[in-house]
């Protein structure tokens, strides 16, 4: 290694002594020192208004790489922004269906709550008008046979009274029934006009 070492220092030594020489000679002639130096001014600015240019290309194409970077990022930005609106726009979507279903499944709970009401509300009064039917045609027969004279006045107003009697208390009774004790919202359920409180 040192043999390497040597040949490195005798090289640089020869260069110094090769360059002492040249100058030495071109200080001799004024002339061709003034070329010398002119062409060596000439390579110095070529080489300066190279490396300048090339600095210079290079900020100006780091520049316009930042700039497309940065149009890209804003690009992007605003793509991931509208995929966000999107999204939310499906999201919004989804929970109106999900909340039409269960409005429409809480609608159709009650609707069938109501129609059970209703219904059971004309089986009662034609349970009423039947016995109202029954009463009449009772009525009609024992007036019939008192007419026939088959039967006495008493007896037929004595039978007639009980059944007249009858038929209204339980009119009277399914009236308040239906309207004090009868729940509002379920036919079947009773609200004890709120006398034992809440379990």
């Amino acid at each position: 290694m040192s043999n390497l070492d040597q040949v490195i220092d005798y090289t640089k030594l020869f260069q110094d002594v090769e360059l002492a020489t040249a100058v030495g000679q071109l200080k001799q002639n004024p002339a061709e020192l003034q070329q010398f130096l002119q062409g060596q001014q000439g390579k110095v600015y070529n080489d300066v208004v190279k490396q300048k240019d090339s600095t210079f290309q290079k900020v100006y194409g780091d520049l316009s790489r930042a700039t497309d970077a940065q149009e890209s990022i804003l690009m992007l930005d605003k793509r991931n922004k509208e995929l966000a609106q999107i999204q939310q726009q499906i999201y919004s979507n989804q929970e109106q269906s999900a909340t039409a279903v269960t409005n429409d499944k809480n609608l159709a709970g009650r609707k069938y709550e109501m129609n059970q009401w209703s219904t059971s509300n004309k089986s009662d009064t034609l349970f009423v008008f039947s016995m109202l039917f029954i009463v009449l045609s009772a009525l009609v027969l024992l007036t019939t046979l008192w007419s026939m004279r088959t039967i006495s006045a008493a007896l037929a107003s004595g039978l007639a009274l009980p059944i007249v009697i009858i038929f209204v208390l339980t009119v009277v009774n399914r009236s308040q029934y239906t309207n004090i004790f009868r729940d509002k919202r379920y036919w079947n359920r009773n609200t004890f006009n709120d006398k034992y409180g809440k379990i």
